[in-house]
């Protein structure tokens, strides 16, 4: 199954964008943790406020279940780095602009991509 059915496959789960991050690259670890799927719940929409975007939330957490000393060591500040350059900020009110109809249109790119640059870090 390609990456875009396995997206699609958890949005029909009823997942939002921290929920599918966590739960396809907890797939690709081979590990199960339905318990953490559900608390990434928190961040969907950052944080329901427009905060943190949930698909950067949900990537740190999964850089840290992958490998905790890595996480601590580079991993999360250059991961955290590429997302601000590629989609212009952390948090959802910047990345969509505080435009509600640009999140139809982004955020499913958003996802993809970051979810693919997440798979050079934890798949090797």
């Amino acid at each position: 199954m390609d990456i875009n059915e396995r997206i699609n496959n958890s949005k029909l789960k009823g997942h939002c964008c921290s929920q599918t991050i966590v739960s396809l690259c907890m797939e690709d670890m081979d590990r199960k943790n339905e318990d953490l799927v559900t608390a990434m719940a928190a961040f969907c929409n950052g944080m329901s406020k427009g905060n943190i975007c949930g698909t950067l939330a949900a990537a740190i957490a999964v850089l840290y279940v992958s490998d905790y000393n890595a996480a601590l060591s580079g991993n999360q500040e250059e991961y955290m780095d590429w997302f601000a350059d590629r989609f212009g900020g952390y948090d959802c009110c910047e990345v969509i602009h505080n435009d509600p109809e640009k999140r139809i249109e982004l955020c499913p790119r958003i996802v993809l991509e970051s979810y693919i640059k997440l798979r050079e870090y934890i798949i090797q």
